[in-house]
């Protein structure tokens, strides 16, 4: 059975196809998720289809989600997640492109950044102290990260959504 959660978020989804948005396997977690109060940004990889995301981020009167791509392999060198700012070790970042919306995506047009290879950015923010293997930004609260978070997500849909130039 579908859950409320469920439904909206395939209908949240900005940049694929109706069908695409079917098909996608959402964790079971999600039906957890207080849409209307979100407050985090949240994301998942396809466990059927490793090569596929998404990233769910709050917008004005509930979520925006976006459809992801990562490229094959992962950064070979430690790396920052352009989203929430998180050093991390080797494949601990991986490109990933998300189609624009519309006829340009269609096209094949993408907006890509690195960001964390889990899309588990909500919970590395909240990581107190810096580990081997996750290294938050020096001298930032885990509430300056999630609003940080929040922002560059924002940017990031935008840039998708073609409401904000690509840089």
């Amino acid at each position: 059975m579908t859950s409320p959660s469920e439904t909206r978020i395939r209908r949240a989804m900005s940049n694929c196809s109706k069908g695409e948005a079917t098909r996608m396997i959402l964790p079971p977690w999600v039906r957890d998720l207080d849409l209307d109060h979100l407050a985090d940004v949240y994301g998942w990889r396809d466990p059927k289809a490793p090569d596929r995301g998404v990233l769910l981020v709050p917008a004005p009167g509930g979520v925006t989600g976006v459809a992801l791509r990562a490229t094959s392999g992962a950064a070979r060198a430690a790396a920052m997640c352009a989203l929430c700012r998180t050093t991390h070790t080797v494949g601990g970042v991986a490109l990933f492109a998300a189609a624009r919306r519309g006829a340009k995506g269609r096209q094949g047009d993408t907006v890509g950044t690195y960001i964390c290879a889990d899309l588990a950015c909500a919970e590395h923010v909240r990581v107190e102290k810096a580990t081997a293997a996750l290294k938050p930004t020096p001298g930032t609260t885990v509430d300056e990260r999630r609003a940080g978070l929040r922002e560059r997500a924002t940017e990031f849909v935008a840039a998708v959504l073609g409401e904000v130039p690509v840089t």
